[in-house]
């Protein structure tokens, strides 16, 4: 599981790499917390159950980040963790159930670099090379 952050002209991007798709999920998730957070002590003191399913692993990808995003700047809960995750296809849906732990956030503790309008499906394109899974995440700011 990594991920590395590559120059995009006006957005951030990151290429992630990894064994399997809850690899690659997971490595979304560190790159989209570490654009969105300045470096602060993790405070996880509750977990949130995320259930979601789409027609493609692509989509889905981009709903979990969203659901992240969704997190902090609606609901104001930061996301620290992904404890446990498991994707797997059933027929023609991919299916993603993950436990992930955070906090509220507090404005006196918690810093944000930026806020991320949303994660896009530009250059998106999960391959399997080699038995190693890559891919390109944008998120627009």
């Amino acid at each position: 599981m990594s991920y590395k952050f590559i120059d995009h002209t006006a957005d951030i991007a990151a290429e992630l790499t990894g064994n399997s798709y809850e690899e690659i999920f997971e490595s979304a998730a560190y790159a989209w917390k570490e654009s969105v957070l300045e470096t602060v002590q993790e405070l996880a003191d509750s977990e949130k159950y995320v259930e979601l399913s789409s027609s493609l692993p692509e989509i889905l990808l981009v709903d979990f980040l969203n659901e992240l995003n969704y997190l902090l700047l609606t609901k104001k809960w930061i996301t620290y963790s992904i404890d446990e995750i498991s994707i797997a296809q059933a027929n023609s849906l991919w299916n993603l159930q993950a436990k992930i732990k955070g906090t509220d956030y507090l404005p006196q503790i918690h810093t944000l670099k930026i806020e991320i309008k949303a994660i896009t499906f530009h250059q998106m394109q999960i391959e399997n090379i080699n038995g190693i899974l890559s891919t390109r995440i944008i998120f627009d700011i």
